[in-house]
C-alpha cells in the first residue's frame, strides 16, 4: 500500500512538471511595450500586439484620447491607467494602450501613425498636446 502511494506521489509531481515544461513552451510573448521617448514601432505577424505607454495624471483633469489611426491595419483592443509605484496622493502614472495590427497589414509592409492627444475632456483638442506614434508592419 505504501509503494501505491508513493508511485502516485511520484506520477503526479511528473505530470505537474510536463506541464509546467509544455505551458512555457507555448507561451505568447508579452507585447512590446513602446513610449513618448520611442515613438517608432515595428510590429511584425509573429506578435501583432503591441502597447503604447504614456506619462498621465488623471488627478489634474488631463487623459490622453485617441484621435486618428488607420481602422484598416490596427485595432484598439484596451486602455487602462497604471498608478506609479508611490503612494503619494496626485503623482503621475501611466496610460496603457494596447493594439493589434490586423492580418491584412501583414500582406505588404505598411506604415501608418497613430495620433493622441493629452486634454481635459471639457477643453478643445487644438490647443491639447499631440503625440504621434509611426507603426511599420512587416512579415516575418
Amino acid at each position: 500500500m505504501r509503494n501505491l502511494t508513493l508511485l502516485k506521489l511520484i506520477l503526479s509531481a511528473g505530470i505537474l512538471m510536463s506541464a509546467t515544461v509544455f505551458a512555457k513552451a507555448i507561451a505568447v510573448p508579452e507585447p512590446t511595450v513602446y513610449t513618448q521617448d520611442k515613438p517608432v514601432a515595428m510590429v511584425t505577424n509573429e506578435q501583432p500586439e503591441f502597447i503604447i505607454k504614456l506619462r498621465s495624471n488623471p488627478t489634474t483633469g488631463y487623459s490622453w484620447f485617441l484621435r486618428g489611426y488607420n481602422s484598416e491595419i490596427i485595432q484598439p483592443i484596451k486602455h487602462l491607467y497604471q498608478a506609479s509605484d508611490t503612494k503619494m496622493t496626485g503623482a503621475p502614472g501611466f496610460e496603457l494602450w494596447t493594439f493589434k495590427v490586423k492580418p491584412s497589414g501583414f500582406v505588404v509592409p505598411q506604415q501608418t501613425m497613430i495620433r493622441f492627444v493629452y486634454a481635459r475632456p471639457w477643453e478643445s483638442a487644438e490647443t491639447a498636446t499631440q503625440l504621434m506614434f509611426k507603426v511599420t508592419t512587416a512579415a516575418k
